[in-house]
């Protein structure tokens, strides 16, 4: 039986106890892809960001997270278990170098942030998977789209990258390009997230099938 490895929602870099670093992710793509991995019998381990999704299955593990550091925690327990890992969370690129204890005070002067990056986890995936398992990106851009996605799956070495333009962000409705590491392109019409998701899926499977 295949086991869906998946991450999603966004993640949350605290700068004080009530301030943080985030995103504008639902967390709804995620949901549906692991809808369509249940419906195919897929066992699934889900890596949640502080989103409101709900997932009652006893086929599908929840891992509850916050900030990418958990997330990434949380991905390398799991990681031997995976068939198909799917990171579909908007993970943070970067983080505070310092949290503050408490609150930061208002003030009329200019507040400057040092930040650092995050650890990439879906390169952390890529480099420690076995050649049984099969892994998917996302991409995310407002511009140049196809270049910069070609670009992650070729330097992440993917298996295949699900490229979404920023108008995907909380919207019931995407059009996606599917870029395969053999140099297959698939687009797809304007379609809902639960329509996507299957494609997502019975591509992973395929992809894992002929691993």
């Amino acid at each position: 039986m295949t086991t869906v490895l998946i991450t999603l929602g966004p993640t949350r870099e605290y700068i004080d106890p009530v301030r943080f670093i985030s995103n504008a992710s639902s967390g709804k793509m995620g949901r549906e892809i692991i809808k369509q991995a249940l419906k195919k019998g897929c066992n699934v381990i889900a890596v949640k960001g502080p989103c409101n999704i709900e997932i009652k299955n006893k086929k599908c593990k929840i891992v509850d997270v916050v900030t990418t550091a958990q997330m990434f925690k949380a991905v390398k327990a799991n990681l031997k278990y995976a068939d198909v890992f799917i990171g579909v969370a908007a993970v943070a690129d970067y983080t505070p170098v310092t949290i503050q204890k408490n609150k930061i005070k208002k003030t009329d002067k200019i507040l400057n942030l040092k930040l650092k990056k995050t650890v990439d986890i879906i390169n952390y995936v890529a480099k420690h998977k076995t050649e049984k398992q099969t892994v998917i990106g996302f991409a995310l851009e407002s511009k140049n789209l196809l270049n910069y996605a070609k670009d992650k799956l070729n330097g992440k070495k993917l298996d295949m990258i699900v490229a979404n333009p920023t108008e995907t962000i909380g919207s019931k409705f995407s059009k996606p390009v599917f870029i395969f590491k053999n140099g297959d392109i698939k687009k797809l019409n304007s379609a809902t997230k639960n329509n996507i998701a299957k494609e997502i899926i019975n591509e992973a499977i395929k992809l894992y099938r002929n691993c």
